[in-house]
């Protein structure tokens, strides 16, 4: 009975890992959603498909503002990123009240990263914030569904 059982399993793992079913990859990213005149970013999964993908936001309050496009349709796909400072004048206040002025002097110097990738099609858009550990897996995502991603840099400053 046992070894009937062994048999079967082994016959299921095999069958599963040589079919050819295509698994979503879901990423943990930010949305940009328009909140009256106002735009938010509000926590997100962006969803990648076999030939799809979708932007399914977590709260209720912006669902109606999910993302669904096929990568065939997108048009437009720009990569960039923006440096801030790692603390707010605020937060270097109370941390420097908190921990010292010396310890926190050199939090003021660190620029945080954030990446940013616009996605346009005919009729739609998403602007999305990805995560610092995930968004060169989702750059390469798109590049091996057809989807060429360009790179926005900053122009150079020019020099006198």
């Amino acid at each position: 009975m046992s070894k009937r059982i062994f048999t079967g399993l082994i016959a299921l793992i095999f069958v599963i890992a040589t079919s050819q079913v295509a698994f979503a990859t879901d990423y943990a990213i930010e949305l940009v959603v328009p909140d009256g005149k106002e735009s938010k970013e509000t926590d997100a999964v962006l969803r990648i498909n076999e030939d799809s993908f979708q932007v399914l936001i977590e709260k209720a309050k912006f669902k109606q503002h999910e993302k669904n496009f096929r990568f065939s349709d997108i048009k437009i796909a720009d990569y960039s990123y923006s440096k801030k400072p790692m603390l707010s004048g605020g937060g270097a206040v109370a941390t420097a009240l908190l921990v010292g002025f010396i310890f926190a002097l050199p939090f003021l110097f660190i620029k945080k990263k954030n990446h940013w990738l616009t996605i346009q099609a005919e009729k739609e858009f998403a602007v999305m914030k990805l995560g610092g550990n995930n968004y060169r897996a989702i750059q390469a995502e798109f590049e091996t569904h057809g989807v060429k991603v360009n790179e926005v840099k900053e122009e150079a400053k020019e020099k006198k």
